[in-house]
């Protein structure tokens, strides 16, 4: 199955239910009404895996989720998984304990660019991003040790994702470092 459709599948989500005596799945999203018998062999598995989805509903482990809020540690070990065969050099400075209200996808799309901008010309740079909250905004330093990543390479994409975000971009040219990017996105203004 293509990276598009999981995407969606995870985005829109699943139901899975047994319908007369058969494990049934369809998707959530009101456009599309097919049920599909789930294969014997995915059913097993299902089976095995639904104490332990019992114990993440109902089990003295359970975990809220909190919607609005942003977790940068989680969205920073997606950027890692995102480009594991990459140099990342992430950093979060967690000490203020006022939450992040965002939505992941625009921010992970900014850092995805901007990595990407990095990775241009076939180069393999050391990538540093060190992000703190301060004053409910998120503070971003980002670089690339040989200075691929430029302004002028990132697209007009690159500029509907920081326009989404309410983001303050600014590049920054250092004298013998290069440049880098000085990010501050918004708290609730995602």
């Amino acid at each position: 199955m293509g990276t598009k459709k999981e995407t969606e599948i995870f985005k829109k989500g699943i139901w899975i239910k047994e319908l007369q005596g058969i494990l049934t799945v369809g998707s959530l999203d009101k456009k599309n009404k097919d049920i599909m018998i789930v294969p014997d062999e995915l059913s097993a598995k299902l089976q095995n895996f639904e104490s332990d989805m019992i114990d993440a509903l109902y089990g003295e482990s359970r975990k809220p989720f909190q919607a609005d809020i942003l977790d940068i540690e989680h969205l920073f070990k997606q950027l890692e998984k995102r480009f594991k065969d990459e140099r990342l050099h992430l950093s979060f400075d967690k000490s203020d304990e006022n939450p992040f209200i965002c939505d992941f996808d625009p921010v992970f799309a900014l850092f995805e660019k901007l990595i990407l901008s990095s990775l241009a010309r076939n180069s393999k740079p050391l990538i540093y991003i060190n992000a703190s909250l301060v004053q409910n905004h998120l503070c971003i330093i980002y670089r690339d040790s040989k200075s691929v990543s430029s302004p002028s390479d990132l697209g007009p994409d690159f500029f509907l994702i920081k326009n989404r975000l309410g983001a303050n971009v600014e590049f920054n040219k250092a004298d013998q470092q290069g440049g880098y990017y000085d990010i501050t996105i918004p708290s609730a203004n995602c």
